[in-house]
């Protein structure tokens, strides 16, 4: 075997050894990571949920201006016809798909 090929050889090793080396790092990395951004995919996805229904949004929007904030979820938080509201809306905006 050739000096070059050798050379050749032990370099590979130590890329080998060395990509192995920071594959490790980038993982110990990416589970810090994990959490951060798992938040933001589900942002993502409600953002698109949204978007993708702009009825329901348009509801929500005309009572919050309807009603204003504070009362708005005064009123749905006492009487938790908020949480109902939401459920038969959304099954309504389910069927209409």
């Amino acid at each position: 075997m050739s000096d070059r090929l050798r050379e050749i050889v032990h370099k590979r090793r130590l890329l080998v050894a060395r990509a192995t080396e920071q594959r490790g790092e980038l993982g110990v990395q990416a589970t810090a990571l994990r959490q951060p951004l798992a938040f933001a995919d589900l942002a993502w996805r409600g953002y698109r949920y949204l978007k993708s229904r702009p009825v329901g949004v348009a509801i929500v929007a005309a009572a919050l201006t309807a009603l204003g904030p504070g009362k708005f979820l005064r009123v749905g938080y006492r009487s938790g016809l908020l949480v109902v509201g939401l459920v038969r809306l959304i099954k309504i905006f389910k069927s209409l798909s």
